[in-house]
């Protein structure tokens, strides 16, 4: 039997396909090579910042640790950093129709993809901003009880929304 926190090849491919944009054929080969998965997804997203496929990032790994794969992609903390965060809004943008600068300001401020995935989420049914919803949301309030509090929307109410917008890349249910 596999644990929900397994992935099969299928999932691992689907993952891989909708988070680095990397046709399903190709994610399929590269997983295949014998790396665990976090590796594949790692050299993935290294491609996506770097420009090189992943394929010539999972053959620089035969021989480096990521540290020294970062710096001979030439990604220092400063370029990964920034970098990380416009492929993080695009993808905010890609599944969920976000506007990616407004995604990219508010990453850059430190709030997590998720945070911004659910403010814009309640934006999308109330008309409030997610800028705004995020600076009033503290880490401490749950989201249901916030959203119930500050907009009167109910827990149930809230969950059907986020179940409509489930990220593509998670294993299927």
């Amino acid at each position: 039997m596999m644990r929900s926190t397994e992935m099969s090849m299928d999932d691992q491919i689907r993952s891989i396909h909708h988070k680095y944009q990397i046709p399903e054929d190709e994610a399929k080969e590269i997983l295949s090579r014998g790396f665990r998965f976090n590796d594949v997804d790692k050299a993935a997203l290294l491609s996506c910042l770097s420009g090189k496929t992943a394929g010539e990032i999972l053959d620089m790994r035969k021989d480096d640790p990521w540290g020294r794969i970062e710096k001979k992609l030439g990604l220092t903390p400063e370029i990964y950093s920034k970098r990380y965060i416009a492929h993080r809004a695009d993808r905010l943008h890609r599944f969920y129709g976000m506007d990616a600068k407004r995604a990219e300001t508010l990453l850059s401020e430190g709030y997590p993809n998720h945070w911004l995935r659910l403010a814009y989420l309640i934006e999308q049914h109330t008309g409030s901003l997610m800028e705004n919803i995020v600076k009033a949301r503290s880490k401490s309030m749950k989201w249901a009880p916030y959203v119930q509090q500050e907009f009167g929307i109910s827990e149930e109410t809230f969950k059907s929304w986020i179940a409509e917008t489930r990220n593509p890349s998670l294993k299927k249910r």
